[in-house]
Parts: C-alpha cells; sequence; structure tokens
C-alpha cells in the first residue's frame, strides 16, 4: 500500500487491523516513514491548541526545525505542506473532530473499565476453595483466561456466570466470544447484568467502529436504565 495513503487512513481512523500491523512495522524499520509521521503528528497537536499565540508559537517552532526532518523523495516533502494546509483550513472551518472523524478507539479506551465483581465475597486467607472462587480470584487479578478456564469447570452454573466470562474475553480483546455473552445477556429478562450488557456492546462497537449499532446500544441504556446514563449520552453526543 502507497505510504502517503497508510498516513491519511491512520489520521482519518480507518485503518484496518491489517493496516495497522503494516503501520506499525514501518514506525519500526523505516526512517523516513517515521519522521512523516511525527511531523504530521506534531501538526495534528498544533491543531487542537485552543489559543491562536500557542499556535502560531508552535508553528514557528516547526519552521525552524524544519531542516531536521529530511526526505529523498521530494513529491512527500510537497504532500506533507499539502496535508497540512487542509489540516489548518479544516480545522478553521469545520473543527478537528469534523474533519478527521470520530476517534473510535480514544472513545473506547476512555470509557472502558472491566466490571468489578459484585456477586461473590472474597474473604482473603480463607483456607476453603472453591471453583467458583478460584474463577473470581483469577478475575479480580485479571488472568482471564483462567477465570473463564474456572467458570467453565463449575457443574452448577450460576446465572451471573456468562456476564463475567464476557467482561473477561473483553479484557482478552476477544470481541466476537465477549459480544455473543453480552447479547446474551440482553435477552434473559431476569438478568442482572441487562443494563451494563447494552454499556459493554455499545463499547465493542465504538471499538469496531461500528457507529450504528454502538448508537443502538447506547440509545437503549439511555431509555431503559441508569446504569452509566450520563456517559452514554456523553458518547451518543461524541458520535455525532
Amino acid at each position: 500500500m502507497d505510504k502517503e495513503q497508510l498516513l491519511y487512513l491512520y489520521f482519518s481512523n480507518t485503518l484496518t487491523p491489517e493496516q495497522e500491523q503494516m503501520f506499525s512495522n514501518l514506525l519500526k524499520t523505516d526512517s523516513e516513514f517515521k519522521a512523516q509521521f511525527d511531523f504530521e503528528n506534531n501538526i495534528k497537536q498544533v491543531i487542537k491548541a485552543e489559543q491562536s499565540e500557542i499556535l502560531k508559537s508552535k508553528l514557528q517552532g516547526f519552521e525552524n526545525n524544519r531542516s531536521a526532518v529530511q526526505h529523498s523523495n521530494k513529491s512527500w516533502f510537497n504532500w506533507r505542506i499539502a496535508a497540512s494546509i487542509v489540516f489548518f483550513i479544516a480545522a478553521g472551518w469545520f473543527g478537528y473532530d469534523a474533519f478527521f472523524g470520530v476517534n473510535y478507539n480514544d472513545l473506547y479506551t476512555t470509557n472502558y473499565k472491566n466490571y468489578p465483581n459484585t456477586v461473590y465475597t472474597i474473604t482473603r486467607g480463607e483456607d476453603t476453595s472453591s471453583l467458583e472462587r478460584d474463577a473470581f480470584v483469577a478475575y479480580e487479578t485479571e488472568d482471564y483466561t483462567l477465570a473463564i478456564q474456572k467458570f467453565n469447570e463449575v457443574q452448577h452454573q450460576q446465572p451471573y456466570f456468562n456476564f463475567y466470562k464476557a467482561q473477561s474475553y473483553l479484557g482478552l480483546d476477544e470481541l466476537e466470544k465477549a459480544k455473543d455473552l453480552f447479547l446474551h445477556e440482553t435477552t434473559i429478562n431476569e438478568s442482572q447484568f441487562k443494563a451494563e450488557a447494552n454499556w459493554y456492546l455499545a463499547l465493542i462497537n465504538l471499538k469496531q467502529q461500528n457507529k450504528t449499532e454502538a448508537t443502538k446500544y447506547l440509545e437503549t441504556l439511555i431509555a431503559n436504565y441508569n446504569y452509566k446514563k450520563k456517559e452514554a449520552k456523553t458518547l451518543l453526543d461524541s458520535l455525532d
């Protein structure tokens, strides 16, 4: 893939997982690409500056240090300048987020936090052991692989196990497995975690850059539950 296109996709938050890997490898192995990325990332930070004087001073700094960023390919330099001009025009007319689009990864990272264990009390230092206790000890210590294993080994499955298994899969970044379990949770009338499941489904879809589905779950949460209602409204506004 063309390097310029790869940079464009990065700054517009539309890289596929395969392109993200390619991008990461280029940053590590291609010094010219890394220099180009650093320059554009600096431009991005300047655009976000709220005060015009800060903006001017940073631009002057970039101009003074421009000679430190050398490229053998003249088209790269021309593209860099053109892109920078577009960045500033877009920032002035539309605002940074409107031009670059929603940063789904940032929204996910800001709002994600694993759900605490609220169903099984672990007494520190107690001698008794059980698979359920072992599962929640593993969960609380973020050993999610072990937690899933122990949850599955319990003979008498508790209704809340699926929710915590979903949390464990989410902690392992196995989004589809987590999604399936959270979806199941929303279909069970007596589930004590229906609201929470909608919240985490919204977050998963944010990470997958599925705005339509994320919006659906946020709207469901706001309309029917009090859990994370304020945060859901803020997220929904960010997606507009």
